[in-house]
């Protein structure tokens, strides 16, 4: 049994990361992300004993046409097809590729869109086969076995598949209690080289270190991809992940994968106190919610190797803050800014521009707040009603969407027109955000201030070129 993995080649040129929750271009971070639900899925197919391979068609700069050609060469029997909403018509559309490749291959798609609306995904193409729902790891797993072994697909929980023109969809899945569980990705069929970490240009790889948020926010589409309960992987587990990486890979930078690495407190200073105590010498950033941490845990993360805390700030509006159920308070986010300074960490913050109750004059106040906060690395995206969020469900039923063109749902552009604002104008207030904010002198004189060799002039330059792209 043969299973070729794929994050398809870029749409356009437009690269994209597509991992769960996280559907934005590679320019939003000024980094690629490894993708890890790809090489986790590979890791449990090869534990049953399964050929596989992984292509990122998005960081190797393939053409469909190569794609096709490594498709017809190694004849799979299944094709895992990564997605995102954005680009969900041209990744599902891989699908025809697929079997004009290798007419004998069937194909699967993951993801947030095939989760929400699969039948969305089955209208775009035909030749799709399959679309696995939620937590996608066991789904891919069972559904290989199936064909393997001639079962009935329809036992694959968590399944939505098509059967002679019809279209069924299986019982849910249930989420994945046992983290630990779970094999290391498969980083050993990807080049880690493509992975690399903004200013410095080190490689660095995602590590899961839990799944679940019991939070309410309404732009957020986790819950239909992990659920809300928080299922923690043990520190020691999360550690040896990484200790593995360095002896296996040469790589000690890590971007901790988790809706919020702080959800639990103790499990975040554990995790922190195990990296300290076996003496690892590594770099990691993580994110948080700014009502989940402590002078303790940012002081102890620090001392871990953490360099870097990222921050939904969301807007500088309490009574806009309060309309999409954030449960925190703009207080929360000044303490938090100002303990993770304190604790001599960098701040990320990340702001939403165009929420339902918003104005021109919230949007100016988010700008300001962040200012205030003197946020190291401010990221300002336009509100997107991805579907699966209750903010989409909140816009369709209102009349607030210009469009369901899923190419314009991605953060650069707005496609939200509330009574009080047009979606034009939170486009347009977007792109002065990052001006107003990144013209800033100390944040100028910041950023050069990273730059200490003629490699770091390099990498200095690709992440400007890249986040420059952002503004389009």
């Amino acid at each position: 049994m043969r299973v070729y993995l794929l994050n398809p080649p870029a749409d356009g040129g437009l690269n994209l990361v597509r991992e769960g929750r996280c559907m934005q271009r590679t320019s939003t971070w000024t980094a690629v992300w490894a993708p890890i639900s790809l090489a986790t899925s590979a890791a449990i197919l090869r534990d049953k004993g399964m050929e596989v391979r992984i292509t990122d068609g998005s960081v190797e700069e393939l053409t469909r046409e190569q794609v096709s050609n490594i498709i017809s060469d190694w004849k799979p029997d299944l094709v895992v097809i990564n997605t995102a909403t954005s680009s969900i018509e041209y990744d599902v559309g891989t699908a025809s590729l697929v079997k004009n490749a290798y007419p004998e291959a069937k194909t699967i798609v993951l993801g947030i869109h095939p989760s929400a609306r699969p039948d969305d995904c089955f209208a775009i193409d035909e030749n799709l086969d399959m679309a696995a729902r939620g937590e996608p790891e066991y789904t891919i797993r069972d559904a290989a076995l199936a064909m393997r072994d001639g079962s009935d697909l329809g036992n694959v929980l968590g399944l939505s598949w098509r059967s002679d023109g019809e279209i069924h969809h299986n019982e849910k899945r249930p989420f994945i209690e046992d983290l630990n569980a779970l094999p290391y990705p498969a980083w050993d069929l990807i080049d880690t080289n493509y992975y690399r970490m903004p200013f410095s240009g080190n490689r660095f790889l995602l590590v899961g270190t839990a799944r679940g948020c019991p939070y309410g926010c309404s732009y957020c589409t986790n819950k239909v991809y992990y659920g809300a309960k928080v299922r923690q992987r043990s520190p020691e587990r999360i550690v040896d992940e990484m200790e593995w990486a360095g002896k296996e890979f040469g790589i000690y930078d890590f971007l901790f994968w988790s809706e919020s690495f702080t959800t639990d407190q103790q499990n975040a200073i554990d995790t922190a106190r195990e990296i300290i105590k076996r003496g690892l010498k590594v770099t990691w950033v993580c994110n948080s919610r700014v009502d989940t941490v402590s002078p303790e845990l940012l002081r102890t993360i620090k001392e871990a190797g953490c360099f870097m805390i990222g921050f939904g700030i969301e807007c500088g509006n309490q009574d806009v803050l309060d309309s999409i159920k954030k449960g925190a308070t703009l207080q929360d986010a000044i303490q938090a800014v100002r303990m993770a300074h304190d604790a001599g960490l960098e701040v990320t913050g990340h702001c939403v521009l165009g929420l339902p109750g918003e104005t021109k004059e919230t949007m100016n106040q988010t700008v300001e707040f962040a200012k205030f906060l003197k946020i190291d690395y401010a990221q300002f995206y336009c509100a997107v009603a991805f579907p699966g969020s209750r903010l989409f469900d909140q816009c369709n039923e209102n009349g607030w969407l210009d469009t369901l063109d899923w190419k314009r749902y991605e953060q650069n552009f707005s496609v939200i027109t509330t009574p009080r604002l047009e979606s034009k104008e939170v486009t347009k207030a977007r792109e002065r955000a990052v001006m107003r904010y990144y013209s800033q002198p100390r944040l100028v004189l910041h950023n050069l201030n990273k730059i200490r060799s003629g490699s770091d002039v390099v990498y200095f330059a690709k992440t400007l070129k890249n986040y420059l792209t952002h503004l389009r």
